[in-house]
């Protein structure tokens, strides 16, 4: 009887460790997962406000964030390489983004903000190509952003 309560409890034990394995495991691969989308303020400086004009070289509508590459001409006339990053593919294609919303070539001005580590980075709010179409973020309503849309295919269409 006795070696039976002692395997008994062996086996409990050995229970017990194995969901704590378990659950320090699950804790882990969950803190990865929360930790995978960051909050903005760890890459970009939320309380200033750049304006930067350049023209587009490739635009991704990728996951995690939506990346505009673009060239910046300075003042001294030297060509830097910029990156605009926006919000996840998944919200822009669900307002009406598509792969070629931005084309290479295109003139746009855009305003958010800039990089913490003072790179060619920008977490944009707004972006405007030369027409002055406007595009907001994600806040860009469905509708307002399909007028837009139809109204650049329609300029492109005529400048061809």
């Amino acid at each position: 009887m006795k070696q039976f309560r002692a395997s008994t409890e062996y086996l409990r034990t050995r229970h017990v460790n194995n969901r704590l394995i378990a659950a320090v495991i699950f804790g882990a691969l969950w803190s990865m997962v929360a930790d995978a989308h960051h909050n903005p303020a760890s890459h970009y400086l939320l309380d200033q406000t750049v304006t930067v004009e350049g023209v587009v070289t490739e635009f991704r509508l990728i996951n995690p964030h939506v990346r505009l590459y673009f060239d910046v001409t300075t003042a001294d006339g030297e060509v830097e390489q910029w990156l605009g990053e926006g919000q996840a593919a998944a919200i822009q294609r669900r307002i009406g983004w598509t792969d070629d919303t931005f084309k290479p070539g295109d003139a746009v001005k855009i305003t958010g903000h800039p990089a913490r580590d003072g790179s060619n980075k920008i977490d944009w709010q707004f972006i405007e190509l030369s027409d002055g179409t406007r595009f907001r973020g994600d806040t860009t309503r469905p509708a307002e952003l399909r007028l837009q849309l139809e109204e650049i295919d329609k300029r492109r269409r005529r400048a061809q």
